[in-house]
């Protein structure tokens, strides 16, 4: 749905700070919320696709229009310093995917460069061992 399908793959359901963020999907797609915990609370979890249980926790990032389930978006329900925090969130989550890929990148080279050395050192040697006779006999 408009404004979860960025975020939801991003994060698992859990708490990031005081930040609880519930990151789920239902039949026609996905679904963001993000609820502002007490000072000094830890979330009280209520399953992966809920609000935390906490008495007090505020929800700050949901569904702020259409039919929920059908054609709902979602944006800042309020507006306060934890959207700040949530870019942060969201900033050091991308530059993570982004170092994780080119990681699994430079892998994938390093063993395609391993295997071609491979299969080179094995033409070579079978070539220069043709038969027994060396090279330069």
């Amino acid at each position: 749905m408009k404004g979860a399908d960025e975020l939801a793959p991003l994060f698992l359901t859990g708490q990031y700070g005081r930040l609880y963020i519930v990151s789920g999907h239902h039949a026609r797609g996905l679904t963001f919320s993000i609820y502002v915990l007490p000072l000094g609370e830890k979330a009280i979890s209520n399953g992966s696709n809920t609000a935390p249980l906490n008495e007090g926790a505020l929800e700050v990032y949901g569904a702020i229009s259409g039919t929920l389930g059908w054609t709902e978006s979602y944006g800042w329900l309020h507006a306060g310093p934890w959207c700040y925090d949530f870019q942060l969130l969201v900033r050091n989550k991308k530059e993570l995917l982004c170092q994780e890929e080119k990681q699994k990148i430079d892998n994938q080279k390093e063993e395609e460069e391993k295997k071609a050395r491979h299969k080179k050192e094995l033409v070579d040697r079978y070539c220069s061992d043709y038969y027994g006779i060396k090279e330069g006999e």
